[in-house]
């Protein structure tokens, strides 16, 4: 892929409600180490220094949120739920929403083996793009895109909502002494190449299927039909 600014990368600073002055900052925040690389001696250089900077600008951000809107929680508290707001997994969410992994500038061989689906590429990509918006616009900006897309994540972190080991909260629950059940999870679907595999696992609950869900990995299956589960197992 041509590393130039075009109509997807407009379409990208139109989402997040930003137009960069310096477009080389978003092609930058898009650059995968392994794109750098390959086109080294064309002096590309990858997102990783701008990672590192969008992490302290990130936890900044919604450490100051949440201890606005929280003053009676303290430092241990505050600092457990950020880490919900704050971890790839979220980040990941977020950069699903706005197709940031089909903007990616990787390697053929990062390419070939799902980079632009992986959860740490599409997080660290998304601090990245913060950090790009500081140093074209400020610390203002930045802060007016971090919280425009992650505002609903600090709302569910706030309320006790953002749950991502939903497994554990599924069995949890199942295992309350006054009325125990059983919890089972059974993989009937798996496919693809070993690269690209999909898997569908199914929750039974005293052997009954509750929900079906898939996921890249079985883990992830469970943890998606463990989520279904707890909205429809009441």
């Amino acid at each position: 892929m041509e590393r130039v600014y075009g109509t997807q990368h407009e379409q990208l600073e139109q989402k997040i409600s930003y137009s960069f002055s310096d477009k080389e900052f978003l092609l930058l925040a898009l650059t995968h180490s392994t794109y750098a690389y390959e086109h080294r001696k064309m002096g590309i250089v990858s997102n990783q220094r701008l990672e590192f900077l969008g992490d302290a600008i990130l936890d900044f951000i919604v450490g100051e949120e949440m201890y606005k809107r929280k003053a009676s929680w303290d430092e241990g508290k505050l600092s457990k739920h950020r880490a919900l707001v704050v971890c790839e997994k979220t980040l990941a969410k977020v950069a699903e929403q706005l197709s940031v992994g089909t903007l990616l500038f990787l390697g053929k061989g990062e390419e070939g083996t799902g980079g632009r689906t992986k959860i740490s590429t599409l997080a660290d990509t998304m601090e990245s793009l913060f950090a790009a918006i500081y140093l074209d616009g400020g610390f203002d900006e930045a802060k007016k895109v971090v919280l425009s897309l992650l505002s609903p994540y600090i709302d569910q972190a706030l309320h006790g909502e953002l749950i991502f080991d939903y497994k554990s909260k599924l069995l949890e629950k199942a295992q309350i002494p006054q009325n125990p059940h059983q919890v089972a999870f059974e993989v009937v679907r798996e496919e693809g190449p070993v690269h690209d595999r999909m898997f569908e696992v199914a929750v039974l609950i005293d052997g009954e299927e509750i929900v079906r869900a898939e996921g890249r990995s079985k883990k992830q299956a469970e943890q998606e039909a463990s989520r279904l589960a707890l909205q429809k197992w009441k």
